[in-house]
């Protein structure tokens, strides 16, 4: 669907939007990241926060959020859980249909993320974003409408595991510095940029948007929507393996994941 910038749903940019409605995009996903050691690391590490299946009540309801073609409903639907997968993109959303081999444990929803407000209070049992997901939305604001939308749907003490990349792992790369001193310039030039914005060309596409995190940032703006217990992991360069705790984490990991709750 082609839609002129001012009627772009709120914290879509343009190059997001174009990726969101590319049929070729949605078909050739699964091939084009089953090489990413992210995918296999991040599903690994929700494993470990699984809520407990009880045999005598409803199976728990799980939310991935930016759900793509489903890779997390492939991983949890055989296990139980029912999958509330939410995706902007039509295409991306008829891949995971078309993939489901348990349809009566998955509910799909085409939805913008900032605009979560379209399931009951406290009703998840858990809810992920993964891959930079979150980054793809543009706006401080935008960002944490989700966040506490999130926060409001999820039951207390239900895990959010979230995924972001790491701004200062830049200072590592030739034009890390000066994208650095760029991105924190324009941010000061124009209230339509922030600190940590990038606009990149991805899959042909000219111009992807994604904001990258700092660890700080990140934390600020979980507590900002209302998560009281975080935890950051650091994710290595390679994206295979979570760094042991160390004073220099926030400069030398590739991403992070965060594990937020409410009490």
């Amino acid at each position: 669907m082609n839609l002129p910038n001012w009627k772009l749903p709120r914290g879509v940019c343009r190059g997001t939007w174009d990726y969101l409605q590319s049929k070729s995009i949605a078909n050739d996903y699964d091939r084009d990241i089953a090489d990413s050691a992210i995918i296999r690391l991040d599903q690994q590490f929700l494993l470990d926060y699984l809520p407990a299946i009880d045999s005598n009540a409803a199976p728990p309801l799980v939310a991935d959020l930016a759900c793509g073609t489903g890779r997390i409903s492939r991983l949890l639907s055989p296990k139980g859980y029912r999958l509330l997968n939410v995706d902007l993109s039509p295409a991306m959303l008829e891949q995971l249909k078309q993939q489901c081999q348990h349809p009566e444990q998955n509910e799909c929803v085409l939805a913008n993320l900032v605009e979560f407000d379209f399931i009951q209070s406290q009703s998840l049992s858990m809810a992920t974003c993964l891959f930079s997901s979150i980054g793809m939305i543009r706006g401080r604001e935008n960002r944490l409408l989700f966040l506490r939308g999130v926060r409001r749907a999820l039951k207390a003490g239900a895990p959010l595991i979230l995924h972001v990349h790491n701004r200062y792992h830049s200072l590592w790369h030739p034009s890390g510095p000066s994208w650095l001193a760029t991105t924190w310039l324009k941010s000061r030039w124009s209230r339509q940029w922030e600190y940590g914005d990038r606009v990149y060309v991805y899959l042909g596409l000219p111009s992807m948007f994604l904001h990258i995190y700092s660890q700080r940032e990140l934390k600020q703006d979980l507590a900002a929507a209302g998560f009281n217990h975080i935890e950051l992991h650091a994710i290595n360069v390679p994206g295979d393996a979570i760094l042991p705790k160390g004073f220099f984490t926030s400069l030398v990991a590739g991403g992070f994941f965060a594990v937020a709750r409410w009490h």
